[in-house]
């Protein structure tokens, strides 16, 4: 007897996430796009966390192409974050890990201006890459990938961890 009381419900809720998550809708000039996995080696064992960024060539982008490894280093690509697949085409591909000690003080409006900089550039000094410049640099990346209306799966070796500081990578800039 509950269940007939609840079926009006449970109807409408079923209906509303039916109609209610599909996520946002895709912009008409969305191109057609290959399933890309992508997996990250580093001192011969997956590498988790990594940020992978894909360009064209021209450096034109349109949508934000990209991806996050999981535990076993695979990444699967996305445009903005939403929809999977990459566009067919040649593409440079950057592969980034930066790890932020845990407990770094970032400032905050209240700061005042000579703390800031001293958190900055202690900051700087203390957030690392992992990842070699030549695969991580988006601008100077190795790294190519080819899609040509089939899925792809990519596996790139980045070699072994380095140990570059933010200060290093981007002399006379902040971090923060």
């Amino acid at each position: 007897m509950k269940i007939k009381r609840c079926f009006p419900l449970i109807s409408i809720g079923v209906l509303i996430l039916a109609l209610g998550c599909n996520g946002p809708e895709k912009p008409s000039d969305l191109p057609k796009l290959y399933p890309c996995k992508i997996t990250v080696i580093q001192d011969g064992k997956p590498l988790e966390g990594a940020m992978i960024f894909v360009r064209p060539p021209d450096g034109y982008l349109r949508f934000v192409i990209g991806g996050k490894t999981d535990a076993k280093g695979v990444a699967v690509i996305k445009l903005d974050g939403q929809w999977e697949g990459v566009p067919e085409g040649e593409f440079y591909v950057s592969i980034s890990k930066i790890v932020t000690p845990p407990g770094l003080e970032r400032p905050d409006e209240t700061t005042p201006l000579n703390e800031r900089r001293r958190m900055q550039e202690q900051a700087a000094q203390q957030t690392k890459e992992t990842v070699d410049p030549k695969y991580s640099d988006l601008a100077k990346t190795q790294l190519r990938l080819k899609v040509d209306q089939k899925a792809v799966n990519e596996s790139y070796d980045v070699g072994a961890a380095v140990d570059l500081s933010m200060a290093e990578l981007f002399p006379g800039r902040r971090a923060l």
